[in-house]
């Protein structure tokens, strides 16, 4: 019952009120509601105009049923439309039957090309009868064209009877329609006007005019007159009314000319959702953020390139439309992981969580297993509960530094490092055999930030005083009794009971499982202008950006970057760019080239660039050349500063495994990249020479586009990483805030007014390791200078290397501007 209950939705077929008093030509075909040429764009365009099929999304089925007293006929129809492979599909079946006029069956087909701003589309018509010969083997033929450029307009131009066909006494003349529609308040009121007329009879035409308008959410008027400006033309009226819930739709019309009316009755069935009528109390719906989060691509897919979006910047757009959907009134947030998220974005979710409770949605949150991460953000709704089981792992944050500078040893592995600046520490977790002071110094300031941070956040949401916040860490996993006691919970409920809760939280709501937000049929006319996302996600490396099949790895590839900024660029339609920076840096000559791809466009729009959970290093450098930088507080961001590693495995390949090596060498440097012996002395004061050539440029970029002293940056540089609000305070980013932030920010700066809707579209994303194969066309010639990374290393050992806390990417030998540890902070 419930999936017949999703197939059941609203509105109704279309057709022009002249159609009620036209002669009886079989061509006719059934009288629609009140619509015209240039606004048609359901299934029952097929009689109207073919170009109206390309607006339907998914199936839908209308069924006709017309009494015409005028002309003492009936007609029944129904009409199929769909969409497939980008094209609009349609076929329908109607019987008209007369007292005075012969029987017959119009069967149609039609298709419809095109983009959302401009539709082709044909039809044929064949016609069956049995009394009439002539009717019987009539075939006819119409073309339509329907342009909507903007918002406010659609145009449109029918040709009708295309073959203008003759069968014995029957001749069909060839038809035209000239349509013109107007939208001069939004979509809740729509005007329409045709001129219709037969070859070499313009001026003999008929005028149409319509309008339709949207009296509440699920029910919809509409009204056409129909006249002529030459005697003999008659006057036609109709006026009609609509029901539409969200599968299924009821119309009934109601026209008529001097001699009789006509009344149309009509079904519609379809597959996506229309505008209903809205329950009193608004939908209610559960977000489970670990489904979300986890995305669903197979494995096989994302081998061979086909990737679905990132699932956070899936969730982040959710919840943004969702705080601005007005049939939504209350959230269920199901708390059982956080998969892919670090402290960055989960300060982003929880502003997320409180954006929806300004925009006057209730938001209750259920824990069924979260970490102090999971209650950060949980904290941020009306109302938190748990099940008695629940496992609260609410103990504190600690930072973790791993080194395996012992481990080095024992397998007779040295490093050769070259770098700039005590806190570019990314080598020593290789070197060392425990953490240097300055990687002591750097992690225990962010994690001292990150602690500020939480306990300001979660007391202030609860009402609590800091003492308790820390009486409940020292519980280690508190019960949920306990937890509730210190008043972190507002009660411990059974499954049984979240109805229960539910309706105390939104009396009157709908629930809703199903939910989502936009899943209206779009009747917006013309294309939205848009935002474009451009992330930068992982490592950064040259090629394409790409992901391995089992999704532990993903790089950042330079080539992907600045072609997807070249096209934002190039885009009319894009009015600003959004750069997602969630990245630990790499390989420093991709990052240089991703920040001069990010100045380039930021000459020709607004960029604004958004940092996530880290944007240290490269992904900072890739950052710094956006009109504006925002961080969130939590961010790991700064880590300016380059470094070159190699390693010397003579005493493992050859003192433990026996394996000989002999170079034979004609100049002084051309074993300098071997890795097989150390460097000599003049090889490391060649190498360093170049690092510290690199370093120079970086701090010389990050001192013009910051506007700040090469020896300021110096000073905050020299690999230190900062957090988002000291950052800011040190002049490295320009304001707080997240992904949305920066969406609203480079709105702004676009000059876009906050009344116009626009989208959000996703350019550069990660693929499947095959489609790095072939690269991607159209890369500005620099970019061939970029080598190809080596192979990724296995997914299993990375994996296990970010429990331990190494960065295997470190391993591989280049300069890298690379963030000095990986930090998981719990």
């Amino acid at each position: 019952m419930r999936l017949l209950a999703l197939l059941l939705l609203p509105s109704l077929a279309l057709a022009q009120t002249s159609s009620i008093v036209q002669a009886p030509l079989p061509s006719r075909g059934m009288t629609l509601p009140p619509t015209g040429a240039a606004l048609v764009d359901e299934a029952t365009a097929l009689s109207l105009n073919p170009a109206g099929l390309g607006f339907v999304e998914s199936g839908q089925l209308f069924y006709l049923h017309e009494r015409n007293l005028e002309r003492d006929s009936i007609g029944d129809g129904v009409f199929l439309g769909a969409r497939l492979l980008g094209l609009g599909l349609g076929a329908s079946m109607e019987w008209m039957r007369g007292r005075n006029e012969p029987h017959y069956r119009r069967t149609s087909l039609g298709l419809s090309l095109g983009s959302s701003t401009l539709r082709l589309g044909g039809s044929w018509h064949g016609f069956s009868s049995e009394d009439s010969d002539d009717i019987d083997v009539l075939d006819t033929f119409d073309v339509g064209v329907t342009a909507r450029p903007v918002r406010a307009l659609s145009l449109a131009a029918v040709v009708k009877d295309l073959n203008a066909p003759r069968e014995g006494s029957l001749k069909i003349k060839r038809g035209y329609d000239l349509g013109l529609g107007l939208r001069p308040l939004g979509e809740r009121y729509t005007l329409g006007v045709d001129w219709l007329f037969s070859e070499g009879a313009f001026r003999e035409g008929q005028a149409t005019y319509t309008l339709l308008a949207e009296v509440i959410p699920g029910v919809r008027v509409g009204a056409g007159v129909s006249h002529g400006f030459v005697s003999g033309v008659p006057l036609a009226l109709q006026v009609a009314a609509t029901l539409d819930t969200s599968h299924l739709g009821l119309t009934y019309a109601l026209g008529g000319g001097k001699n009789g009316t006509d009344h149309v009755i009509g079904v519609r069935l379809s597959m996506e959702n229309y505008r209903s009528l809205r329950p009193p109390g608004g939908v209610v719906t559960m977000l489970d953020l670990n489904d979300m989060l986890s995305g669903g691509g197979s494995a096989l897919m994302t081998l061979l390139g086909v990737s679905e979006a990132d699932p956070y910047l899936r969730l982040s757009r959710w919840l943004d439309l969702a705080t601005k959907d007005e049939r939504l009134t209350g959230v269920v947030l199901k708390m059982e992981g956080l998969p892919g998220v670090d402290w960055g974005k989960a300060e982003e979710l929880r502003q997320a969580v409180l954006r929806l409770r300004a925009s006057g949605k209730r938001v209750m949150a259920v824990l069924m297993s979260v970490d102090d991460m999971g209650y950060f953000v949980a904290s941020a709704a009306d109302r938190i509960y748990s099940v008695p089981e629940s496992f609260l792992h609410i103990n504190g944050l600690a930072a973790h530094l791993q080194t395996f500078g012992g481990t080095m040893e024992k397998l007779g592995v040295t490093w050769d490092v070259a770098r700039v600046g005590k806190y570019k520490t990314a080598p020593e977790q290789l070197t060392l055999t425990e953490p240097s002071e300055a990687s002591r110094e750097s992690v225990g300031a962010y994690l001292d930030n990150e602690v500020a941070w939480y306990e300001r956040a979660v007391t202030e949401a609860r009402k609590v005083p800091v003492e308790r916040l820390r009486e409940l860490w020292a519980e280690a996993l508190p019960t949920a009794a306990r937890a509730q006691a210190l008043g972190f919970l507002d009660g411990v409920i059974t499954p049984s009971e979240l109805d229960k809760k539910v309706r105390e939280l939104v009396p009157g709501g709908h629930f809703n499982a199903a939910y989502h937000p936009r899943d209206e049929r779009d009747e917006r006319w013309g294309r939205r202008r848009r935002i474009a996302v451009v992330p930068v996600l992982g490592t950064i490396a040259g090629g394409t950006s790409r992901e391995d099949p089992l999704g532990f790895s993903q790089i950042a590839g330079a080539e992907t970057v600045v072609r997807s900024l070249e096209s934002a660029k190039a885009d009319p339609s894009v009015v600003a760019i959004v750069l997602r920076v969630d990245s630990g840096g790499g390989e420093v000559l991709a990052s240089y080239l991703m920040y001069e791809a990010v100045m380039a466009a930021a000459k020709e729009k607004p960029v604004i660039a958004s940092m996530g959970d880290v944007a240290a290093s490269g992904g900072y450098y890739a950052a710094i050349g956006a009109t504006e930088v925002m961080a969130l507080p939590t961010t790991v961001t700064g880590s300016i500063g380059v470094f070159y590693i190699k390693p010397a495995l003579q005493g493992l390949l050859q003192d433990k495994l026996g394996i000989h090596q002999e170079s034979l060498t004609r100049s002084p440097m051309a074993d300098v990249f071997d890795y097989w012996q150390p460097w000599t002395p003049e090889q490391r004061t060649a190498v360093q020479k170049w690092v510290d050539a690199s370093y120079d440029t970086f701090i010389t970029d990050v001192a013009r586009a910051r506007k700040m002293d090469k020896a300021q940056v110096d000073a905050v540089a020299r690999g230190r990483v900062w957090s988002g609000n000291d950052a800011l305070a040190r002049g490295l980013v320009d304001k707080l805030g997240g992904l949305m932030d920066a969406v609203a920010s480079a709105r702004q700066h676009a000059g876009v007014p906050a009344s116009e809707e626009l989208d959000l579209v996703l350019m550069g994303e990660a693929r499947g390791l095959f489609s790095g194969m072939s690269g991607e066309p159209g890369v500005r010639a620099a970019l061939a200078l970029l080598p190809k990374s080596s192979e990724s290393l296995p997914s299993a050992l990375k994996a296990l290397a970010r429990e331990t806390g190494v960065n295997l990417e470190m391993m591989r030998p280049g300069m890298k501007a690379q963030v000095p540890f990986q930090l998981i902070v719990r």
